[in-house]
């Protein structure tokens, strides 16, 4: 069973990618679309400052590189370039 912040994730993204195909439809569409989509940036900031009283929502936070962090696992960085375990030609 999936945790309740992962569930409410995972819907959110479901919802979220069938609203954006049927923006994608036409220009009035997707102009509807950008518009709720700050008019809800706005009412979750000011929900989030009042709970808090600071806010770090905002359009530039809420891209796709900040999704793909939530969903991808943190990348391992190898030292210098990795070894050719086949042996080079000239060894051969």
């Amino acid at each position: 069973m999936l945790e309740p912040k992962s569930k409410r994730f995972n819907e959110l993204v479901f919802r979220s990618q069938n609203i954006c195909e049927f923006a994608l439809e036409s220009e009035e569409l997707t102009a509807i679309m950008h518009r709720a989509y700050d008019n809800v940036m706005v009412e979750m900031e000011a929900l989030k400052a009042k709970r808090k009283g600071t806010s770090s929502l905002s359009h530039e936070d809420a891209n796709l590189e900040s999704v793909n962090e939530l969903q991808s696992p943190p990348r391992v960085r190898t030292r210098g370039r990795p070894k050719n375990r086949l042996g080079s030609k000239l060894d051969k």
